[in-house]
């Protein structure tokens, strides 16, 4: 599973446009943000989050979808299917790869929030944050892997990385807060695991205990989108 992982990152990184993209967007729109209504202070805290998270929804469904489709109409993933490599090995390899664009992305917002604005948190609570969101977008590299194994045709998936991306971002309460929407929106916002993200860095950083139920919706969403993603592969291998 080592060199397959290996080979997977190498081929990623190699993508130096995507590279700028997905690692650089979010740390470049919370400049922008920061920048345009000047707030520096404190209670800059929740955009840096916002974005953080942004950043992570972003390279997980990117990192996975779209070159999952790509391989997919190149005849590649076939080919990896004659391999006795197990179902699990790829999807747990392809996860491993999008989470690696991940905490560069939350890293580099981390860092412009320490150069611009004046939150105050210890190195062990910067650590913690960018360490727990890293571990917490699992469900959104797990989703873009069952998005670009489930559906066949290379377009289409592109498509549906897309809309994923867009409602994690508008409804899972990263662009407005739940507490904001109405409240049919808000159950279903908390339920999006971009909430959960969201749940989890807030708490780090406002220096308040995580409540267990932030993780366990993580979790969740990562198993279920897992085992369908696995589900997909060994279907793949059927046609």
């Amino acid at each position: 599973m080592l060199a397959y992982t290996w080979l997977e990152a190498k081929a990623q990184f190699r993508n130096r446009d995507a590279l700028i993209w997905r690692l650089g967007l979010p740390a470049g729109v919370y400049v922008l943000l920061t920048l345009v209504d000047g707030e520096t202070s404190g209670s800059n805290i929740g955009r840096m989050v916002a974005m953080a998270a942004f950043g992570a929804v972003a390279a997980g469904l990117f990192a996975t979808g779209p070159s999952l489709a790509q391989e997919r109409a190149s005849g590649w993933l076939r080919q990896l299917r004659t391999t006795p490599m197990p179902s699990r090995t790829v999807v747990v390899a392809k996860v491993a790869v999008a989470m690696a664009w991940v905490l560069p992305s939350i890293a580099l917002v981390a860092v412009m929030g320490i150069l611009l604005t004046d939150i105050e948190l210890d190195p062990r609570s910067w650590i913690e944050l960018i360490g727990l969101m890293w571990i917490g977008s699992a469900p959104f590299a797990a989703l873009g892997v069952l998005i670009g194994l489930a559906i066949s045709d290379a377009g289409a998936a592109n498509t549906a990385t897309n809309f994923a991306f867009i409602v994690l971002w508008l409804l899972g309460g990263i662009f407005t807060p739940a507490g904001d929407m109405p409240d049919v929106l808000a159950g279903i916002s908390r339920k999006l695991p971009s909430s959960g993200i969201l749940e989890i860095g807030d708490s780090v950083a406002r220096g308040v205990a995580v409540p267990a139920s932030a993780p366990a919706l993580l979790a969740a969403w990562t198993a279920a989108s897992g085992v369908l993603a696995a589900l997909a592969w060994r279907r793949l291998g059927r046609r």
